[in-house]
C-alpha cells in the first residue's frame, strides 16, 4: 500500500471526520516538531504493521494517488481520526478498501515518546492506531490493545490482538500469490479475533480517544 503527507487542502467528498485536511505545517509548529521527525514516526508506525503481516507499505509524493493521506484536520475536533472508503465489490460484508485518510487535530499539543502526560498524544502511538484503522481494523474494546480507543501509554507497540488482526486480514509474513491471504480483501466491519462490538455508531468512522473517556 502506499502513503503520502497531505500538501495542501483536500476535500474528501466521501468522508466524514477527514473530509478537509490540510498539511501538517502548523501541528509540527506549534508542537515544535521538525519535518523530519514526522516522517520518522511515521515510517516507525507503518513497520510495525508491516512486520506484523503480509503486508507492505511505501511512501510516494503525490497525494492525490496515496492509498493511505495523512494530514491535519480544516476543522479540528477531538484528536484523531481515520475514514476508510471501500469499493462496492465482494460477496456479503467482504469489500476491498479503496482508500483511507488518516487526520490529526492540529491544535492539540503533540509529543514524540511516552511522558506520563496522558493529554499530550505520542505522534507514533496516535500514527500506528490509525493506520490500523486505514488497513481495516476496528477497536477491540477500551483497552489492552494498541488498537483499543482509549490513550494511557501502557505500551508503544503492537499487541498480540493487534498482531491477530492484521493477520486474519492479510495473512502471515511470507504468504506469496501462489499462497494467498485467507481474506484478500478487507471486511467492512471486521474487528480483530479478541475484539467485541465496536463502540461508535459508524463503523467506517474511527478516533482515538483520552483515557478517561469512551467514543
Amino acid at each position: 500500500m502506499t502513503y503520502a503527507f497531505a500538501t495542501g487542502t483536500v476535500h474528501n467528498t466521501e468522508a466524514r471526520n477527514c473530509r478537509d485536511m490540510q498539511a501538517l505545517d502548523g501541528l509540527l509548529t506549534r508542537s515544535a516538531i521538525p519535518a523530519a521527525v514526522l516522517e520518522r514516526e511515521a515510517e516507525a508506525a507503518f513497520a510495525m504493521w508491516q512486520a506484523s503481516a503480509n503486508i507492505r507499505f511505501n511512501r510516494i509524493d503525490d497525494p492525490a494517488v496515496a492509498q493511505i493521506l495523512i494530514g491535519a484536520q480544516t476543522q479540528p475536533r477531538d484528536v484523531a481520526f481515520a475514514d476508510v472508503s471501500y469499493e462496492p465489490n465482494g460477496p456479503g460484508d467482504v469489500r476491498t478498501i479503496r482508500r483511507s485518510l488518516v487526520c490529526l487535530n492540529p491544535e492539540k499539543p503533540w509529543k514524540v515518546g511516552f511522558g506520563g502526560d496522558v493529554s499530550v498524544y505520542d505522534l507514533r502511538y496516535a500514527l500506528a492506531h490509525e493506520i490500523g484503522h486505514a488497513i481495516g481494523l476496528d477497536h477491540p474494546g477500551p483497552s489492552g490493545q494498541l488498537m483499543s480507543f482509549r490513550y494511557d501509554e501502557q505500551f508503544r507497540e503492537l499487541q498480540p490482538g493487534d498482531i491477530a488482526g492484521a493477520v486474519m486480514l492479510y495473512g502471515p509474513i511470507g504468504r506469496t500469490a501462489a499462497n494467498p491471504p485467507l481474506l484478500p480483501s478487507v471486511a467492512a466491519d471486521l474487528v480483530a479475533p479478541h475484539a467485541a462490538a465496536h463502540c461508535g455508531a459508524e463503523p467506517r468512522r474511527t478516533a482515538l480517544t483520552p483515557r478517561d473517556s469512551a467514543c
